[in-house]
């Protein structure tokens, strides 16, 4: 891969959502155009078949994977699904081509093999970005490239929201909470990364940005099933004042990404992965960086389950309505009370993926 395409650019409530307004001029980043971006399903919790049909909608072409297809046998060896998250995203831009991959699923077999059965060359990515430092998002990152020998020297740009993101963490899930465990600085640089904080909005690989800390503007709150041990993983003089000399205190997800795309004439791609910080949130602060209103589709999990209630996922699907994606699709830990409410009330805009799924949103 050739070392210029890893080059980047660095770069209290607000009210109501249905009054949320961006101007262009306020943006805070100068966000490239890109003509289209697909997102390919690498890991999620579902798989399906091959019997859903491929669709056109408008601004939006769905394509669901079948690695059997043209075979004359099936094979033995399936997509396979597990509790974690990996998309990656290839964007054009007249006759230039992008490759971000977002998250790492939460092991490297699934990684390794889903990739393998969906013919993803991982020396094509050009940069990965890390939602947050949880293990079903983080735990497969070695087996991007466990396939050859020289990882250690290969350089990929791998963005972080900051070091919160290596601190151990307890995952807040049994009695007594079982040790999720922490993110491998070592163990990053022996796979091929290299790792670049982006606490500030930055634009990724010439045509995708991430948002930086993400504000808690809305309703929603920083609900994370965690806690976390400042030190332990972590460089604590790297934290806020107000958390490196606590022992362990609850996670507020400070340190979590989105990562959105502005397509050109139909708005934002706002992949929101878990949305600790909300997906609310999320979206708002695509609009301000950008200074683009519109949202073309809202991806990925949206933690609309505990330790958020059901009334929260149901206020949030009225909230989004206001924003009016174009499409909304929920992924990975959204929950059943959203989904089932999103389908209720705007049918027509909820996508249903699964692994394998390829989503192009834009010119086809």
């Amino acid at each position: 891969m050739l070392v210029s395409r890893r080059l980047f650019i660095g770069g209290a409530a607000a009210g109501a959502l249905s009054s949320w307004s961006v101007a262009a001029q306020n943006a805070k980043l100068s966000v490239p155009q890109i003509d289209s971006v697909t997102l390919q399903v690498i890991v999620d919790n579902a798989t399906f078949g091959p019997f859903l049909p491929d669709r056109i909608l408008p601004g939006l072409k769905i394509q669901r994977a079948n690695p059997d297809a043209g075979k004359s046998r099936m094979m033995h060896s399936p997509l396979r699904s597990e509790f974690g998250l990996s998309i990656l995203s290839e964007s054009k831009q007249g006759e230039q081509t992008r490759r971000v991959l977002v998250d790492f699923g939460y092991s490297a077999e699934v990684l390794s093999h889903n990739m393998a059965l969906l013919g993803i060359d991982a020396e094509k990515i050009d940069a990965t970005v890390l939602s947050h430092g949880h293990l079903d998002h983080y735990g497969g990152f070695s087996g991007l490239f466990n396939s050859r020998s020289d990882q250690e020297n290969r350089g990929m740009p791998l963005y972080i929201g900051g070091e919160e993101a290596f601190c151990e963490r307890l995952a807040l899930i049994g009695s007594p909470p079982p040790l999720m465990g922490t993110l491998d600085r070592t163990g990053l640089a022996k796979a091929g990364f290299e790792v670049r904080m982006a606490p500030e909005p930055m634009v990724i690989a010439d045509h995708a940005f991430t948002t930086g800390v993400i504000p808690l503007q809305s309703f929603e709150r920083a609900a994370i099933p965690t806690q976390m041990r400042p030190g332990v993983g972590c460089d604590a003089n790297e934290l806020a004042d107000t958390k490196r000399n606590a022992k362990q205190l609850p996670d507020d997800g400070e340190h979590e990404l989105a990562t959105a795309y502005h397509v050109k004439g139909m708005g934002l791609v706002v992949m929101a992965s878990c949305s600790h910080r909300g997906v609310l949130n999320s979206i708002r602060r695509a609009q301000e960086i950008s200074g683009v209103e519109k949202i073309l589709a809202v991806v990925g999990g949206f933690h609309l389950v505990r330790p958020r209630t059901e009334d929260e996922a149901k206020r949030t699907v009225a909230e989004m309505m206001r924003i009016d994606p174009t499409y909304v699709v929920p992924m990975h830990c959204s929950g059943d009370v959203f989904v089932d409410e999103a389908m209720r009330l705007m049918p027509q805009k909820v996508v249903r993926s699964y692994v394998g799924t390829r989503l192009t949103f834009g010119a086809t």
